[in-house]
């Protein structure tokens, strides 16, 4: 044992309910990341229609018609600039929360397949939710002061112009 003293060793049910924890945590953070991921490759699109006017002329020669044709469409580039940032900072949000929910899943597998180790692999696991449980908290702190900021603006002009 790396640790030097005993391990707890949890029993057969409480493995078949971190076994199914597990995989049920393995398959929601890979959804998460494949998400993120999607969300990034839009964001990579995005970026690129924003310069389609500096792009190579070869490169959109090898466009489908279609696509050639609705690159002439796009909303201008700075108002793409908007969805850009939103699909890169949600793909980025996405990634961590994926990767973070597959590391704790593959943490709490390892309490089911192995012995003598649960509680190191336990707390390895507890780690990984607690980076994807901070991200989240401070998100929602920001996403909460900007709305009482809004509204508090809202407001001040509200009563401040009538």
């Amino acid at each position: 044992m790396a640790t030097g003293s005993a391990q707890y060793e949890f029993s057969v049910e409480q493995n078949a309910l971190i076994g199914s924890l597990a995989r049920k945590m393995g398959w929601v953070g890979l959804f998460f990341t494949v998400v993120g991921l999607l969300n990034l490759l839009v964001t990579g699109l995005l970026v690129l229609a924003i310069y389609r006017n500096q792009l190579p002329a070869d490169w959109l020669s090898q466009l489908p018609p279609e696509a050639r044709s609705q690159m002439h469409t796009l909303p201008p580039s700075n108002q793409l600039w908007g969805f850009a940032l939103n699909a890169g900072i949600s793909g980025l949000v996405y990634l961590l929360i994926g990767i973070w929910t597959q590391t704790a899943a593959g943490s709490f597998r390892r309490i089911v397949d192995t012995q003598g180790r649960d509680i190191s692999h336990l707390m390895h696991a507890l780690s990984a939710l607690h980076k994807m449980y901070s991200l989240v908290y401070a998100l929602l702190v920001v996403t909460l002061l900007f709305f009482v900021a809004a509204v508090g603006l809202a407001l001040f002009s509200q009563f401040a112009g009538g």
